[in-house]
This record gives structure tokens, sequence and C-alpha cells, in this order.
């Protein structure tokens, strides 16, 4: 379902996401030293590891990392946003919480940093709709999706040579995606939870 685009509502929202990754980006690496990577990264099967799930896609290793998330954060984040603010935030939660999770619990021993658990999220959602809501909206957003970004699903697989990506956030931020895109039902009690917060 597409509702009426409300292209400021939007613009705001994506900008807000990620100027708040910048400025913790900034405050991290500049002021910090990485500091705030190892107190709330994910760190698999840690209890103070859980606080990852909720500030690990703010914090990165590096600049780099940053400026590679920044750009999918924005383009699926904003198709994304073409289902309206709501289910954009409802999406996104349930996405955290999925990725963070099974990162959580099945992850290697290492800090997990990035919000490409979030970007996987959205893939695999953006592709899932395609699938289960045939209009053409769905199959054009999910074909643009895969043009763009369908030779990174390759980084959802365990890969021994690429150690400083986490293929864990990958896999169960997609898989969150998907899931959210199965059961609609869900996604709309999760918006109405959010809004009553």
């Amino acid at each position: 379902m597409f509702v009426p685009i409300d292209w400021q509502g939007q613009a705001k929202v994506l900008r807000d996401c990620v100027v708040m990754a910048w400025v913790v980006g900034v405050l991290n690496f500049a002021y910090l030293g990485g500091g705030l990577n190892r107190l709330l990264g994910i760190r698999p099967r840690e209890p103070l590891g859980l606080l990852g799930i909720l500030f690990s896609p703010f914090l990165h290793r590096n600049a780099g990392h940053l400026i590679a998330n920044t750009l999918p954060f924005a383009i699926l984040g904003w198709l994304v946003l073409l289902q309206g603010i709501d289910n954009f935030y409802a999406l996104s939660t349930v996405i955290l919480l999925v990725s963070g999770l099974g990162t959580w619990l099945f992850g290697r021993s290492a800090i997990h940093l990035g919000a490409s658990g979030l970007i996987f999220g959205y893939l695999g959602y953006l592709i899932a709709r395609g699938y289960l809501e045939v209009t053409l909206m769905t199959i054009g957003l999910a074909f643009v999706v895969m043009l763009l970004y369908g030779d990174q699903v390759g980084t959802m697989l365990p890969d021994s040579d690429e150690t400083t990506l986490s293929w864990e956030a990958h896999m169960f931020g997609f898989l969150g995606g998907v899931l959210a895109a199965y059961n609609p039902v869900f996604l709309d009690q999760m918006s109405v939870f959010l809004a009553n917060l």
C-alpha cells in the first residue's frame, strides 16, 4: 500500500537519520577515539552487547564505513518511505530487532557496527514486497533495488576472508525485512505501538 507522498516529511526523516549518524560518527572518531564502538556495538552473547541492538546502526568503524552506508541508507530508506513515515519507523524497528538479536545470538565473537543490517532489511523488504504485492509499483521498486544492490546479496553469506564485514547483520537484517513484508498486519501493529509511545 502506498500513501500520498509527503516529500518534505520524508526528506526530514532521512535528513535527521543521516545527520544523527554523522554527528555520532564525528564525535566518536574525533573526540572519543572510537570508544563508543567498544561500548555500544553489538557484542554477541555478552549482556552489555545487547545495547548495540539500538545503538550500533549509528556507529561505524571509520569514516569510509560511514560514507559507504550513507548513500544506500538514503536511497533504500526513501523507497521505504514511499509507504509512509509510520511504516518506515515500524519497519526499521522490526529490522533492528531481528538483525540485532540475530547477530547477538549467533554472531561471531567481534564488535558488530554499522547500518548495514538496516540497509539489508530494507533491501529484503522491498524485494519481498515485489513478490507478495504484485503491482507495477512494487515490482518496479523490487527491480530497481535488485539492479542497484543485487550484487551485495552475497555479503549475507559467511566469508572467512572478510573479517570486517558483519555478514550476520546483513543476513538477519534481510530476514527481518522479508518477515515484515510477509506480515503486514504485524507491521501495522508495530506502527500503532510506536505511535502510542
